[in-house]
């Protein structure tokens, strides 16, 4: 009888011995996940303060672009010499009249776009392409309606704006930018395929312009993001 419950307690002691040995693999084994989980939450984390932090300077840089460009257009066309604009554009057959009115359209647009009253900037640039659809400053236009559209958040109509563009501008030097536009608006949507096709038509068709090497950085962040996920 003593011999059995020797047995028994050997028995029992060996398989003790068994799970503690398998819960201490267990446990390192979800240790070391654990580790790996943590380091790549925390490079998703860098990726997505990188990200906003670049987002956030993109707008700036491309804000203050735009607008040193259009307060160049601006001074042009102070005093006599609103004209000169327009030697640098083709006329496409407008009177020099007509042109001088759709100038002075787009600087109060721009001018209320300043002051911040978007509302009313919409508004007149929505009005510039009902009123001038051939003139020189309808895709100009278009991409301010984009922009006060995005930064109210509403994507669909923003994006409206920015298509135009590139389907009816494509050499126009807004054109990039409005590409670059529409994949950002395409992350916003989850839609990192198609944010992936715009930031390559960026970096292979416009490789000169500014917005090419956020493009190209957008476009590595996706793909860092991608293989941390996978």
């Amino acid at each position: 009888m003593k011999i059995l419950q020797i047995i028994f307690l050997v028995s029992g002691l060996h398989s003790s011995f068994i799970l503690a040995e398998e819960s201490s693999e267990e446990v390192a084994l979800l240790y070391q996940k654990i580790i790996v989980l943590e380091q790549q939450i925390s490079s998703l984390r860098a990726l997505i303060e990188e990200n906003a932090y670049l987002m956030q300077r993109s707008q700036e840089l491309q804000q203050q672009r735009y607008l040193d460009t259009d307060k160049r257009l601006y001074e042009l066309s102070e005093g006599q010499d609103q004209k000169k604009i327009f030697e640098l554009i083709p006329s496409n057959g407008i009177e020099a009249s007509t042109q001088d009115y759709e100038l002075n359209k787009y600087k109060q647009s721009l001018e209320l776009f300043e002051l911040g009253r978007y509302s009313e900037a919409l508004q007149s640039f929505i009005d510039l392409i009902i009123e001038y659809p051939n003139g020189v400053f309808v895709a100009d236009s278009y991409f301010w309606s984009g922009e006060i559209y995005l930064a109210q958040d509403m994507l669909e109509d923003a994006r409206e704006k920015y298509l135009v563009i590139v389907n009816k501008y494509i050499n126009h030097s807004r054109t990039p930018d409005a590409f670059y536009k529409l994949g950002e608006i395409a992350l916003k949507l989850e839609n990192k395929s198609s944010a992936i096709d715009y930031f390559k038509v960026v970096v292979e068709n416009y490789p000169e312009e500014a917005i090419a090497q956020l493009a190209e950085k957008s476009l590595n962040n996706l793909q860092e993001e991608s293989n941390l996920i996978e």
